[in-house]
């Protein structure tokens, strides 16, 4: 009767389970926190030193149906609110048009050199989801210009959209104010991102330089992938001096040194 092999011994493929990844790298975390520490670091160093950091200052304003909004106090309905959200999303536009940065240049004064591109690039016009709210947002380097374009555009906006729809207004809800605390980089946050897509990183590596590893390293992983029998192996002998010694098998199959 002829032997037969199983299909997974012949076939030299080794299967990887999930505990085996996660045994190898439980066995490899002390290379992972070092890769997750030096990514932390390199983008603290980075984020610390090599950005600028950004402010933001903020105005906001509330959206009304009405052309005087006096008229609308306390007789407020769904229609209105309706009509305003929708008046809202047209004024966001509105506020990023070039009408109304012309408007905050001039306003801004000569003695501010910056372009309509440039300003636009500062300015970002949001609508407060479910609500009449509209949310002007500058972004500069600089936390006392960023207010004064905030400023500039608390002041513009509500006459130039008036003049523009011929509709309904806006009411300012917030003033903006000088920012204490940078917007960008936020350097904590992006040091633990860091740190995590270090690991990450580092984790890959280590998997896929295992699965690349064709090395045996123990007679058990012989019969795992062949499904052939280890019979014997080459014992690991080392000299107790550099000077060459010869080794003899006795008929015991012991390997013995011809100086013991």
């Amino acid at each position: 009767m002829n032997d037969t092999q199983s299909p997974q011994a012949g076939s030299g493929k080794v299967e990887v389970t999930l505990l085996d990844i996660l045994k190898l790298l439980l066995s490899k975390s002390y290379w992972l926190l070092l890769a997750g520490v030096l990514a932390g670091a390199c983008v603290f160093l980075v984020t610390t030193f090599l950005i600028t950091p950004s402010y933001e200052s903020r105005v906001s304003f509330y959206v009304y149906n009405s052309s005087n909004n006096s008229v609308q106090s306390g007789t407020i309905n769904n229609g209105d609110l309706q009509a305003a959200e929708s008046l809202a999303t047209t004024y966001s536009k509105i506020l990023a048009s070039n009408s109304i940065l012309d408007a905050v240049l001039q306003e801004l004064g000569p003695d501010v050199s910056l372009s309509r591109k440039s300003l636009s690039g500062m300015v970002s016009v949001s609508v407060i989801t479910d609500t009449q709210l509209l949310e002007v947002v500058i972004t500069s380097t600089d936390p006392a210009f960023a207010c004064r374009v905030a400023g500039a555009f608390a002041k513009v906006a509500p006459t130039e959209i008036v003049r523009i729809t011929k509709a309904g207004g806006v009411e300012i809800v917030d003033q903006p104010e000088i920012p204490t605390d940078k917007a960008s980089p936020r350097t904590v946050f992006d040091t633990a991102i860091g740190v995590i897509i270090g690991v990450m990183v580092a984790a890959v590596i280590v998997i896929l330089r295992t699965l690349a590893d064709t090395t045996i390293y123990l007679p058990e992983d012989i019969e795992n992938m062949v499904g052939i029998t280890v019979l014997g192996q080459i014992p690991d002998i080392n000299s107790a001096d550099d000077n060459y010694a010869y080794w003899t098998v006795t008929e015991e199959g012991a390997a013995k040194n011809e100086k013991e």
